[in-house]
């Protein structure tokens, strides 16, 4: 059994951890009341220093006793003994809307992926990691946002696979530069894709319209919509409660289906900048969303 080996940020407060982010997770918050929001930002921080446990550990030693402390602090927080202050505030969600810590276990099972990172092999391997690190968060944000059916559940599980595959998509050069590739290496071998032109480091054949590299981002972006279309086919068979209480879901899923557009846009070429979707347009996406315009 690995150590428990206290991170350098284990002591800040969620507040803390969420400033300085500016992850797109935080968009849909705007809405919440302030228990919602402390829980929903206490669930956020726990993810955030779960991924930091092993981006920021200097060599996947510590990393794993990084990730040990994190597990033994959320079954603290299970029992009611917390330690750190993103501990206390998992622990004061869990006692105040029923967060279950089963699935924040599963997201640490899958950033423990990410310690000796290694080829994903197939789709299966692909979406027991998106399950982990996505679709396990969306779950365990819904007794937060006061939506707990069957449906909702299957509106979770949808939506977070679709944006860790756009997440997947837009990262693709920078993880491939890390050492990490989350394409199927049955992908690659069908498009006859080398590891290194991942790193955009290739011949322009490969990075042109239609070319190797074009066929695997299109396949990740075509199953990123499959399931964005779960999501929706989902979200449209539920009440009007439980639509209305997954707002902040939409509003992330509707600022992911825009960056989802704007990556198709670059047609399989890596060498440009990173794709994002600005604040202005976030916020805008965002009022579309309160006024139901979006799904």
């Amino acid at each position: 059994m690995t150590a428990a080996l206290e991170p350098p940020g284990a002591r800040l407060s969620p507040a803390e951890i969420t400033t300085r982010s500016g992850s797109n997770f935080l968009t849909g918050f705007v809405c919440l009341d302030a228990d919602r929001r402390a829980g929903m930002t206490a669930i956020y921080a726990f993810c955030r220093v779960a991924d930091d446990a092993v981006d920021e550990a200097p060599d996947p030693a510590t990393g794993a006793g990084h990730l040990a402390f994190w597990r033994d602090e959320l079954a603290a927080a299970a029992a009611g003994r917390a330690t750190t202050p993103v501990g206390q505030a998992v622990q004061a969600a869990m006692q105040r809307f029923g967060v279950p810590a089963g699935p924040l276990g599963d997201l640490l099972d899958g950033v423990a992926m990410d310690l000796a990172p290694k080829p994903v092999a197939d789709d299966a391997e692909l979406h027991r990691y998106c399950y982990r690190v996505a679709a396990a968060v969306g779950l365990a944000c819904l007794p937060v946002l006061g939506a707990t059916s069957a449906g909702a559940r299957e509106f979770a599980d949808a939506l977070g696979h679709a944006l860790q595959r756009t997440n997947i998509l837009r990262d693709l050069r920078g993880d491939a530069e890390g050492g990490r590739c989350y394409v199927p290496a049955t992908w690659l071998a069908a498009a006859g894709v080398a590891r290194e032109w991942l790193r955009g480091e290739g011949p322009d054949a490969a990075f042109a319209p239609g070319g190797p590299v074009a066929q695997v981002c299109g396949r990740l972006a075509e199953a990123a919509a499959a399931q964005f279309a779960r999501a929706h086919a989902a979200l449209r068979a539920l009440p009007r409660a439980e639509r209305r209480a997954l707002v902040p879901a939409r509003i992330m899923g509707a600022v992911y289906g825009e960056l989802l557009v704007r990556l198709r846009q670059c047609q399989g070429d890596l060498r440009g900048p990173r794709v994002r979707v600005g604040r202005g347009r976030k916020l805008w996406l965002a009022l579309q969303v309160l006024a139901g315009v979006r799904a």
